[in-house]
């Protein structure tokens, strides 16, 4: 249970909306503090790489001045040695160690000595010191005399005899002999050693940002280093071949080891009138950069720490508000959802101003708009279980209708079974009285050739006057079969066409109770749209039972008017054997007159043949009527077991709308029962 508690704080929306900012203005500090740190490297490293080019062009251009100047001071020396030299050689002829001294002073010479082709001073303005003496072979003299040159000088050096720094330079004379000038330059000495390259990086190396300084020949050789130790040391790096030898400026940052810091390293290559001679190299300490990275990122933390201390503080406040009121909300929620709608939102969280003021009153809206959901679904539902119960009380009617015309149908069709038996009998008597027809026929014909032999057959005329008689009784009970057959069979379309009558007028009715149910089922709404259906349903059967009824009514009127019409000719079949058995009865009173009467008798029997002939074509009417007839009742008997039919759907579909409208009264039922555990 603990555990819940401590994993439900910790998804609280308190926790999130106080955690999730803290967290991303946190991420933000860092990310502010990291790409301050990156931007203001970044920035520094740009500017001490602009300082270190800009500074190292400034010495490089140093290096060329001094380097100039050092020259240009050499050359004026080395001229006035020449001008002195020339002077001497002039007064050759007059040479002597007196004239030297002369000369020394008047041209400011500190030494003048002259060699002979053996390399020995001859004279001098220091004759105590050097006359006679001998140039061992490596000295400038004796190189002099030995090649092929006018001149030589030699740079500044210090003298061997004495501490001061001499010039010396030496001209050759026509004849051989070699004059050697010394000028004292001790202050030339000195102003090249403060414009040297070893002094002018050892004075670079004094100053804080730089940690070392060196200068690069050509030759890839340190010839000048703060550190005197790495002086002719071989560079083999990348920098120092793209500056010395390449002669282009190239800037690197890495780890000096010597002194265990983190240098940025900047070569400028340096020329001297307009020719590559080297490159000045200084190491630039980032003691300062670091500092400055870390003092923005101090800062930074700072004042990140107590904007997230400010931050953390007012998300608290504001969270904690929101929490309550969010609470207060939730306990309403949770009554709404429990049914209960007699709270009251208070106008302290109403009167609110902010989306928590929204949400109270969209709470406040909710319930007065389920309370009035609930009130019209609950009178809804009574609605629904009055027009069901209605509904099932016009189904059963319905049903006991559709009973009653499936009763009426079941005798129409066997009164339409019955009719068509008749019929087929009628037809069988019809197609027997046709035979008999056909037989008197034969006897008429017989009767006429008897006409002519009556006189010598009147005894075989007894006889067959007798079966004459006989015959004639016979077909007159026939004929009166057939009348009450067809007298039989107008009484049954009779029948079937009340009966008709009786299903219209039930169709009728259902068609009625069809369009009831219809308008229950449009008052219940979207609950009766399936009982409207079943109601059309019903209503469709209805009318065509009031279609098949028409179609009945219409036959059995045709069939009506048939068998008034076959009674007629019954009758007058029967008024023709009536008159025919008078005459038989006459001819057997009056036969013994026959012979006064034969002439009459032949004028009653061409009567007959006429009669007889018109016998026969009433008999084919009569069969033709017959045969009509069985087709209507065969017709009558098939649409009375299609109206069954009709019936018997119109009965299940009656009883399903029975089942749907008890099934829709216990829905309603659970409706108002759970309409009745809200609290309103």
């Amino acid at each position: 249970m603990n555990k819940f508690k401590s994993t439900k704080h910790i998804y609280s929306v308190k926790v999130k909306l106080i955690a999730i900012p803290l967290i991303i203005v946190f991420a933000a500090i860092l990310g502010i503090g990291g790409i301050s740190s990156y931007l203001t490297r970044s920035s520094m490293l740009d500017q001490m790489r602009q300082n270190g080019l800009e500074r190292t062009a400034e010495i490089a251009n140093q290096i060329a001045k001094s380097t100039t100047s050092v020259t240009v001071i050499d050359e004026m020396i080395e001229d006035r040695i020449r001008a002195i030299g020339r002077n001497v050689i002039t007064h050759q002829d007059n040479l002597s160690n007196e004239f030297l001294m002369q000369i020394a002073k008047d041209l400011d010479a500190d030494e003048i000595n002259v060699y002979n082709e053996n390399g020995e001073i001859i004279f001098s303005n220091l004759a105590e010191e050097n006359v006679g003496w001998i140039a061992p072979e490596t000295h400038f003299a004796q190189l002099l005399l030995r090649e092929n040159k006018g001149e030589l000088m030699e740079e500044i050096r210090e003298s061997t005899i004495d501490s001061n720094y001499y010039k010396y330079g030496y001209l050759k004379s026509e004849r051989g002999q070699v004059v050697q000038v010394g000028i004292i330059a001790n202050r030339i000495q000195e102003l090249s050693g403060r414009l040297s390259h070893q002094n002018l990086v050892e004075e670079l190396a004094k100053e804080d940002s730089i940690v070392y300084a060196l200068f690069i020949d050509k030759n890839l050789k340190a010839v000048a280093h703060s550190n005197r130790d790495r002086i002719g040391v071989e560079l083999t790096d990348e920098g120092s071949k793209i500056a010395a030898v390449d002669g282009r400026e190239y800037t690197s940052e890495f780890d000096y080891d010597i002194e265990k810091v983190r240098v940025y390293d900047v070569l400028m290559p340096v020329m001297l009138d307009g020719e590559h001679i080297g490159a000045i190299n200084i190491g630039l300490s980032m003691d300062r950069i670091h500092g400055a990275i870390q003092k923005n990122f101090f800062m930074i933390a700072v004042i990140g720490i107590v904007f997230f201390l400010i931050l953390g503080f007012v998300l608290f406040m504001v969270c904690n508000n929101i929490v309550k009121t969010l609470n207060v909300t939730k306990e309403h929620l949770n009554l709404t959802a429990s049914g209960d709608f007699t709270f009251e939102v208070s106008e302290k969280h109403l009167s609110k101003k902010d989306e928590l003021g929204e949400i109270a009153n969209a709470i406040k809206n909710m319930q007065r708009s389920i309370k009035g959901m609930i009130q019209s679904i609950a009178n809804t539902s009574q609605q629904v279980a009055s027009s069901s119960e209605e509904l099932t009380a016009t189904s059963q009617q319905s049903a006991v209708a559709a009973d009653e015309v499936a009763k009426t149908i079941e005798t129409i069709a066997r009164g339409a079974n019955d009719q068509a038996k008749d019929t087929g009998n009628g037809v069988k008597y019809i197609q027997e009285l046709g035979k008999l027809i056909e037989t008197d026929q034969l006897h008429i014909h017989d009767l006429n050739l008897s006409a002519n032999e009556v006189t010598k057959l009147k005894d075989e005329g007894f006889e067959i006057l007798k079966d004459l008689v006989e015959k004639t009784n016979i077909n007159n009970g026939s004929i009166q079969e057939v009348q009450e057959i067809i007298v039989n069979t107008n009484e049954s379309a009779e029948k079937i066409e009340s009966a008709s009558q009786m299903i219209k007028n039930i169709a009728e009715q259902t068609n009625l109770l069809a369009l009831n149910a219809a308008i229950e089922a449009a008052r219940a709404g979207e609950a009766g749209r399936g009982f409207a259906v079943v109601a059309e349903e019903i209503r469709k059967l209805a009318e065509q039972s009031n279609t098949f009824t028409e179609e009945i009514a219409t036959i059995i009127k045709e069939l009506t008017d048939k068998t008034g019409h076959a009674v007629g000719t019954m009758q007058e079949v029967g008024r023709t054997v009536a008159s025919q058995t008078a005459s038989v009865e006459s001819t057997n009173t009056k036969f013994r007159g026959i012979d006064s009467a034969i002439e009459k008798m032949k004028q009653i029997i061409l009567e007959i043949n006429q009669s007889g002939r018109a016998m026969e074509g009433k008999k084919e009417e009569i069969i033709a009527v017959i045969q009509n007839l069985s087709t209507i009742s065969q017709e009558n008997a098939a649409g009375t077991e299609e109206a069954s039919a009709s019936v018997q759907e119109q009965t299940a579909s009656m009883e399903e709308i029975a089942n749907a409208s008890y099934t829709l009264a216990q829905l309603a039922e659970e409706m108002q029962e759970s309409i009745a555990r809200f609290k309103c």
